[in-house]
C-alpha cells in the first residue's frame, strides 16, 4: 500500500466516478467519431484519418472514454508534428515522435501508413542536415575564392595602371 499526501492548489476540471461503475468521461462539448470522443474542430479531421484508414482503432481494445480521447488527441499531435516544416522539426522531436509512434502501435492503433511518413521526414531531415552542411562549406569556399579574385583585381588594376605609363609616348619634351 503506498499512501500519499496531495495538496490542492487549483481545481481544473472535474469529473464524477460511481463505485460500481468505471469512470465515463463523456463532455458536452465532445462528439463521437467512431466511438472516440473528439472536439467538434477534430471531427473533419478524425474523419477524414478514418475514410483513409478505416482500419486504424481495429485492435484499439479500450472501452474508457478518457484513455480513448487521450489516445486520438495522441495520434491528433502526432499527425500535427508531422506536418511542420523541416526547419521547424529537430532530431529529437523525430525521435519523440518514433516513441509516440511505437505508443499508438502498443495500445493498439494501426499505424504502418504513419511509420512509413516519419521515416520519410526522417529522410527528408537528414539529407536537409547533409545539404545544410555542404551548403556551409560551400560558402566558406565560394567567401575564399571571392578574396582570391579580389586580390587578384586588385594585382590586375595595379599592372594595367603600371601597363599605361610604361605605353604613355614621350612627348617632344621628354626627348629633346
Amino acid at each position: 500500500m503506498i499512501v500519499a499526501e496531495v495538496e490542492v492548489h487549483q481545481v481544473i476540471g472535474t469529473y464524477d466516478c460511481s463505485e460500481e461503475s468505471q469512470c465515463a468521461y463523456e463532455s458536452q462539448d465532445s462528439i463521437d467519431v467512431n466511438g472516440f470522443q473528439v472536439l467538434p474542430s477534430q471531427v473533419k479531421i478524425v474523419s477524414c484519418i478514418f475514410e483513409r484508414h478505416p482500419d486504424i482503432a481495429v485492435g484499439f481494445r479500450s472501452k474508457n472514454q478518457l484513455l480513448r480521447k487521450t489516445s486520438m488527441n495522441f495520434l491528433l499531435n502526432l499527425i500535427k508534428t508531422l506536418c511542420q516544416s523541416l526547419q521547424d522539426l529537430s532530431t529529437e522531436d523525430l525521435e519523440d515522435t518514433d516513441i509516440a509512434l511505437t505508443y499508438l502501435k502498443d495500445v493498439g492503433f494501426e499505424v504502418d501508413w504513419l511509420e512509413w511518413i516519419l521515416d520519410d521526414v526522417k529522410e527528408k531531415k537528414d539529407k536537409e542536415q547533409s545539404s545544410l552542411v555542404r551548403l556551409r562549406e560551400m560558402n566558406d569556399s565560394l567567401l575564399k575564392l571571392k578574396q582570391k579574385c579580389s586580390k587578384l583585381d586588385a594585382l590586375a588594376k595595379k599592372d594595367e595602371a603600371e601597363l599605361s605609363a610604361t605605353r604613355t609616348p614621350l612627348s617632344f619634351y621628354d626627348v629633346v
